[in-house]
C-alpha cells in the first residue's frame, strides 16, 4: 500500500473524526433537561460550539413580518433638521429664516423636501453649497425664487437613509431577542423595507410576551451615575447576595450554578435575574438601577471582565441560554447607581459616527436635535467631572465622564482603550446611539405561531422519512451490487454524516425543506456509486482485469457524475438566490450534499476499492 493511499486515508479519518466532534452539543442539547444548555468542558466548546439549528417548522415558535416605515422617519428627519438649519443660519450666517419641512403624507420627494424663508434676497444668496456641505450635506437647492428657496435631500442620502433605518430595526430587533436567549433565532430582510422575524423553540407560554416585547423599539437615555452614593447602595445590597447554604425561594433553583461577586463599587453577577432579586426593594424615589453588560472569565473568583474577544464572539455568547461554569467566557451584568431626575431623552439625536482625534484615537460623535441642546447644557453644566450613562431601557451600555459642560448639538465621547479593542468599542456604542434612537417605526403585517406539538410531529416525520429512506436504499445497493453495494453504503453513511456536519458547522437553520433536501440527497448520493459500478460491470463483462476495471470505471463515470452534479448545483444556487425561508433551507441542504456526495462517491468509495482489491496478487474476481 502505497503512502498517497495512507494519507488520504489519514485525510479521511480525520474528516470523520472532526464531524462527529462537531455533532456532540447538538446530540448532547437533545438529552439535556428543557430549557437547560448541555454542559461541555470549556476546552472543547472553545472549538466545538456550534450546534445544528433546528427550524420554527420543527420546534415551533413564531412567525413575524414587519414593514420599517421608511416615510414617516424621514418625514421625523427632515423636521428635526429644519429646526436645526434655522439655528445654523441664525448662528453662521447671522440671518433670520423660517425653515419648514415638507409634507409628511406625500411621497418621498415631498417628505424631504425643506422650504426656507428668508427676510429677502440678499440674505438667501448666503445659503450656498459651501454651507450646505458644512450643515446640510445630505441636501441641495432645488429652486429659489427671490427670499424663497427649496431644499430636496439627494438620492443617495434618501438610500443611505432606508439602509441605516433597516440596519438600525435589525440591531434593535435583535437586541430585544437577545433577552430571551434563543440561538436559534433568525432576522432576515425582505424587499426593500420588510423583516422577517423568527423565533424558534420559544414556549408557547411566551407568545404574547414576546410579540409584546418586540414591539417595543426600546428608549435611549442619558443618565447621571450618582458615584457619591453606590458606596453605601452597594454596602446595604451585599447582605442580599444568595449563597447555596442560604438561597432564597423567590429563586430559581436552577440558578445556584451562576456566580455573584461582590466588588469595589458594584456587584457582578453571571445572572441577570439574580441582580433583579438583590436590587427588589432597595430603590428609592431618587434613584433608579442599571445593569452593566460585560464578558468576564467564570473560573475567575472576581469574574474578570475579557476585552480580547471579538464582535462575532460576543454575539455569539450574547445569545447564550444557561450558564456553563467552565466555559472560557459567559456573559454578565453589574449594577450601575444612577440618579432618577438627572437625564435626557436619546429619542431626538440626529447623527452618531466614529471620529479620531489628533492622535488617530477612536472617538465617538453624536448629534442632538435642537429640542434637547439647552437640557444637555444644563444637565452637563451641573453635573461636570460626573459620569453619565448611555442606557437603552435599563441596559447601561457605556459610562463616559464629562469633561466638561456641553452647550451645542455636538457632543464628543473618548474612549479609555486603545487600539482595535477602541474601534470595536467605538463601533458597538455607534451602533446602540442609533439603533437606541431608532427612528422607523416597526409596522406589523403579519403574525403566525406554531405550537411546539406540531413542530414535534414534524421531527417525527422528517426522521421517519429519512431513515425510510435510507433503510431501502442500502437494502437495495447490498441486494443488487452485493460486496460494492456495502462499499456504497459506507459511503453513503458518511456522507449524512459529512452533511450533518456541516450544516451544523454553517449554522444552518435545519427545516422541513430542508429535511426533503437530505432525503434526496441520500438518492443523489447512491446515484453517483450506480454510474461507477455500472461501468466497472462493463468492463468486467470485456474481460477486464479487476484492478483495471475499476480504473476504467471510475475514470468513465467521472464526466456523467461531474455533469449531473454541476447542474443540480445550478438548480441549487438558482433556488437559493431567488427564493426565501424555506425554499433556501433547501438549496443549502441540496448544495451541501452535492459535494458530500461527489466527495463520498469518488474518493472514499475508490479508497475502500484500492485497499479491498489494490493489494497482493491480482484478484481473481470482484464481488459487484
Amino acid at each position: 500500500m502505497n503512502s498517497q493511499w495512507k494519507w488520504k486515508f489519514l485525510g479521511i479519518v480525520g474528516l470523520v473524526v472532526v464531524s462527529i466532534l462537531s455533532l456532540v452539543p447538538t446530540v448532547a442539547n437533545t438529552f439535556a433537561e428543557e430549557g437547560q444548555e448541555a454542559e461541555l468542558p470549556g476546552w472543547f466548546t472553545d472549538v466545538f460550539s456550534s450546534k445544528l439549528i433546528l427550524g420554527l417548522d420543527l420546534q415551533g415558535g413564531i412567525h413575524l413580518q414587519y414593514r420599517v416605515d421608511i416615510e414617516e422617519a424621514l418625514a421625523r428627519k427632515t423636521g428635526q433638521l429644519a429646526g436645526q438649519l434655522e439655528v445654523n443660519i441664525k448662528d453662521e450666517l447671522k440671518a433670520e429664516a423660517t425653515a419648514t419641512a415638507g409634507n409628511p403624507e406625500g411621497s418621498i420627494d415631498e417628505v424631504t423636501r425643506i422650504s426656507v424663508t428668508f427676510a429677502d434676497a440678499a440674505q438667501a444668496e448666503k445659503l450656498d453649497s459651501s454651507f450646505l456641505s458644512r450643515f446640510l450635506p445630505d441636501y441641495e437647492v432645488d429652486t429659489q425664487d427671490g427670499a424663497n428657496l427649496t431644499l430636496v435631500m439627494r438620492n443617495e442620502a434618501i438610500d443611505q437613509f432606508r439602509q441605516d433605518s433597516l440596519e438600525r430595526a435589525i440591531e434593535t430587533v435583535d437586541r430585544r431577542i437577545n433577552e430571551f436567549g434563543l440561538t436559534e433565532s433568525t432576522i432576515s430582510r425582505r424587499g426593500d423595507n420588510e423583516l422577517v422575524v423568527q423565533l424558534p423553540g420559544i414556549k408557547e407560554s411566551e407568545f404574547a410576551a414576546a410579540k409584546e416585547k418586540l414591539a417595543r423599539t426600546g428608549q435611549l437615555r442619558f443618565q447621571i451615575v450618582d458615584r457619591e452614593g453606590t458606596a453605601g447602595w452597594i454596602n446595604g445590597l451585599a447582605s442580599r447576595i444568595p449563597t447555596a447554604d442560604n438561597w432564597p425561594a423567590e429563586l430559581d433553583e436552577s440558578l445556584k450554578v451562576h456566580k455573584t461577586v461582590r466588588l469595589d463599587n458594584t456587584i457582578r453577577s453571571t445572572s441577570r435575574e439574580i441582580l433583579d432579586y438583590i436590587v427588589k426593594g432597595q430603590i428609592d424615589d431618587e434613584h433608579i438601577a442599571g445593569f452593566e453588560e460585560s464578558f468576564v472569565d467564570p473560573s475567575a473568583g472576581n469574574l474578570r471582565t475579557l476585552t480580547n474577544l471579538t464582535k462575532e464572539q460576543e454575539d455569539s455568547l450574547s445569545k447564550v441560554k444557561g450558564f456553563n461554569p467552565e466555559a472560557s467566557a459567559s456573559k454578565a451584568y453589574e449594577l450601575v447607581y444612577l440618579r432618577r431626575k438627572d437625564g435626557v431623552s436619546g429619542e431626538n439625536v440626529i447623527d452618531s459616527r466614529v471620529g479620531y482625534d489628533q492622535f488617530n484615537k477612536p472617538e465617538v460623535y453624536l448629534t442632538f436635535g435642537p429640542q434637547d441642546v439647552d437640557a444637555v447644557c444644563e444637565l452637563t453644566t451641573k453635573f461636570t467631572r460626573e459620569q453619565m450613562a448611555i442606557m437603552i431601557d435599563e441596559i447601561v451600555y457605556s459610562a463616559p465622564q464629562i469633561k466638561e459642560k456641553i452647550c451645542g448639538p455636538n457632543m464628543r465621547i473618548t474612549l479609555g482603550t486603545v487600539g482595535r479593542q477602541a474601534i470595536k468599542e467605538a463601533s458597538a456604542l455607534v451602533a446602540v446611539l442609533k439603533s437606541g434612537a431608532l427612528q422607523a417605526p416597526l409596522r406589523k403585517l403579519y403574525d403566525s405561531q406554531v405550537g411546539p406539538s406540531l413542530g414535534a410531529d414534524s421531527v417525527s416525520a422528517g426522521q421517519i422519512s429519512v431513515a425510510i429512506g435510507l433503510a431501502l436504499v442500502i437494502l437495495f445497493m447490498l441486494v443488487y451490487y452485493k460486496g460494492a453495494g456495502l462499499v456504497a453504503d459506507v459511503a453513503l453513511i458518511l456522507n449524512l454524516l459529512f452533511v450533518m456536519a456541516c450544516l451544523t458547522g454553517f449554522g444552518a437553520t435545519l427545516t422541513l425543506p430542508g429535511i426533503a433536501g437530505i432525503v434526496l440527497t441520500v438518492g443523489m448520493a447512491v446515484d453517483a456509486n450506480v454510474l461507477i459500478f455500472e461501468r466497472i460491470r462493463e468492463e468486467l463483462r470485456d474481460g477486464k482485469p479487476v484492478r483495471q476495471a475499476i480504473d476504467t470505471g471510475f475514470q468513465k463515470a467521472f464526466s456523467a457524475i461531474f455533469d449531473a452534479n454541476v447542474t443540480t448545483a445550478i438548480a441549487a444556487v438558482v433556488l437559493y438566490q431567488f427564493g426565501s425561508g424555506p425554499i433556501r433551507g433547501f438549496a443549502v441542504t441540496l448544495a451541501i450534499g452535492i459535494v458530500c456526495s461527489v466527495f463520498t462517491a469518488l474518493v472514499v468509495t475508490r479508497l475502500i476499492f484500492d485497499y479491498v482489491y489494490g493489494r497482493g496478487a491480482a484478484p481473481a474476481k470482484m464481488s459487484i
